[in-house]
């Protein structure tokens, strides 16, 4: 008797909680649609992802050669030279811009984010730049101006100013 009596009110529990259950949210059915919509995309023929794979591919080569025309703010150009790696944003770090900081407050154990320093350990932010390296290894640092980078030799109509004199 007592085993009839266990599995009523089990059966009893489990008809409960599924009267319980809450609808699903309008976030959660979107969320739903979306992964049911990503399975049904095939990444393996994809442009737009064989187009970043390849300019990974294509920039993460420490040694590789490339070119670049760099721009006044007029759109003339500057300098032209070959760059040896890639040319990188001066925004770009190794570290978190912020950092978790733990303390006591308000009743209990807060975590905030924190500025952190740079990584050359200085606070704040500098001008918008890029840099880079030529093939002679010469250190370049460029801002207020644009730059067109090519992995090709770029064919120019107008002579900049200075052009790079390493014969590679």
């Amino acid at each position: 008797m007592k085993t009839i009596s266990a599995i009523f009110a089990a059966l009893a529990c489990v008809m409960l909680a599924g009267c319980d259950v809450d609808p699903p949210t309008n976030k959660q059915v979107q969320t739903n649609k979306a992964a049911e919509a990503a399975k049904s995309i095939n990444f393996e023929d994809n442009a737009e992802i064989d187009n970043i794979k390849h300019r990974l591919q294509l920039t993460a080569d420490p040694g590789k050669l490339g070119f670049i025309v760099l721009l006044n703010q007029a759109g003339q150009p500057i300098l032209y030279e070959g760059v040896k790696g890639k040319v990188t944003s001066g925004g770009k770090r190794l570290t978190p811009p912020d950092r978790a900081s733990s303390g006591w407050g308000g009743g209990g154990t807060n975590t905030i984010a924190r500025a952190a320093a740079s990584d050359e350990g200085t606070w704040g932010s500098s001008g918008e730049y890029i840099y880079y390296w030529n093939t002679d290894g010469v250190y370049r640092q460029w801002g207020q101006g644009s730059y067109l980078y090519s992995d090709q030799p770029i064919r120019l109509r107008i002579q900049p100013l200075i052009v790079g004199t390493a014969d590679h």
